[in-house]
């Protein structure tokens, strides 16, 4: 009961919230469908529509896990919004599953208990989608700049282009600077003749 308990005090909160949040960021955009209660999605940021800044979401990850392990535990998973680490797709799904292994007439006793509105969270989260199906397009996708590595990461691909670019006419310098060498000393076994003497003239 616990979990029941968790997501209902979730429920709670967010509705008196509501007035607040409205003073903030403003009234709610219309929902597309006027069965349930407009709230705010706390799982999402929200824009300030006066200062234009980005406001992060009210459940940082790690809680929005614990959220969404409580409402797995309960069977009441279509409670909560949709977010990052819960998209409406995976709700539903897990919900037909609970549906098929717990009985309606027992899943409707606990939905009663935890609150008995609908409600119509507003705002839309898209999932990023990776362009690619290696582990770095993945890993990158949705970021601005890749991670700091290592400093041979960073440098690798200058490094190449600059090897690239000495190797391409290696063979006509190789060339320039033996017959640069051969017009200094034409035989190197031979003593020089230079003499140094520690007299200014």
């Amino acid at each position: 009961m616990s979990a029941v308990q968790a997501l209902k005090k979730f429920r709670l909160h967010e509705l008196k919230g509501l007035q607040s949040h409205i003073s903030r960021f403003g009234p709610l955009p219309a929902s597309g469908s006027s069965s349930g209660v407009p709230l705010p999605n706390p799982f999402l940021p929200h824009k300030n529509p006066q200062t234009g800044r980005w406001a992060p979401p009210k459940y940082s990850l790690r809680r929005q896990a614990e959220l969404i392990k409580k409402a797995k535990a309960s069977n009441n998973l279509e409670l909560l919004p949709p977010g990052p680490k819960l998209s409406a797709p995976t709700a539903s799904i897990w919900s037909q599953r609970l549906d098929a292994t717990v009985g309606s007439s027992q899943k409707l006793a606990v939905l009663n208990e935890a609150l008995a509105f609908p409600v119509d969270w507003i705002g839309e989260f898209k999932p990023k989608v990776a362009d690619g199906t290696d582990l770095g397009a993945r890993l990158y996708t949705g970021k601005k700049r890749m991670f700091k590595g290592h400093k041979w990461e960073r440098v690798r691909e200058r490094r190449a282009a600059h090897h690239s670019m000495l190797l391409k006419d290696m063979d006509k310098r190789v060339r320039r600077y033996k017959k640069q060498h051969l017009k200094k000393r034409p035989n190197p076994l031979k003593v020089s003749r230079k003499i140094s003497t520690k007299l200014p003239f």
